[in-house]
């Protein structure tokens, strides 16, 4: 029994060796950053289809969370997932299936129940339940809602419209479209921070323009999560029509 087990330990060992980690290091928003300017990072390996993803404080290189993922993107995980608070109690233990959330259990970092959600087996709509660090149920309580302009979408793509330069100009002797997308983050009050180029047009006007237009936006609504106010993350597209400079 001692050799048989002996056995199956350096088996598993050469195998957990073939296997290609992927490291990428994210700052305090989760967004994708460098080594250098890192809060978090997350080891990603390929097991199958999917990749089991085990992420970390980077300091302290605590774990922060325990997933599966179909890519190294850090989105629909798949099956059960755990997020872990720095005192290394559960913040949230959940499982997805076919990108449905079935269950979420959501914590206090004193280990009390937040939020409780799930799918009653006669039914395809989710239950919430939230309660206060005393278990008192809390009433109307919000699991999660995204950002809004106010006005909705097309109020959005009005103000884009209204806004972006109409009468940039380029060297050469034809019109083109010149494409940049621009990132940025609503906060928890709403407004619009941190807004740089996620990819360029390759004009400094253009770029310039784009990231203008952003800037000035007016309030949004902001997100919900687990009833209270967070960042929400974005990236907006421009096309400008550039005519080519009068000689």
């Amino acid at each position: 029994m001692k050799l048989f087990f002996s056995f199956l330990i350096t088996i598993a060992a050469c195998n957990a060796q073939a296997q290609t980690k992927i490291t990428r290091y994210y700052d305090a928003n989760w967004i994708e950053t460098s080594k250098e300017k890192a809060a978090f990072y997350a080891d990603f390996i390929k097991d199958g289809t999917a990749y089991s993803c085990t992420s970390y404080w980077i300091n302290t290189k605590t774990v922060r969370g325990i997933s599966v993922f179909p890519d190294t993107v850090m989105q629909n995980p798949i099956g059960k997932q755990i997020l872990y608070f720095k005192n290394g109690r559960i913040a949230d233990s959940s499982f997805t299936e076919d990108k449905k959330t079935i269950y979420l259990f959501h914590y206090y970092p004193g280990g009390q129940l937040a939020m409780h959600l799930y799918v009653p087996s006669n039914s395809s709509e989710a239950v919430v339940e939230g309660f206060d660090e005393d278990g008192k149920r809390i009433k109307h309580y919000i699991f999660q809602k995204d950002a809004e302009f106010k006005g909705g979408t097309k109020a959005w793509q009005s103000y884009i419209v209204k806004n972006a330069a109409r009468d940039l100009s380029v060297k050469g002797d034809s019109a083109i479209t010149a494409k940049v997308q621009v990132q940025f983050i609503i906060d928890e009050n709403g407004d619009v921070i941190a807004a740089k180029i996620f990819k360029s047009s390759g004009y400094r006007n253009v770029d310039n323009d784009a990231l203008r237009v952003i800037s000035d936006s007016p309030k949004w609504n902001s997100a919900i999560l687990f009833n209270q106010p967070v960042n929400a993350y974005r990236i907006q597209p421009f096309e400008y029509p550039l005519q080519p400079e009068k000689k």
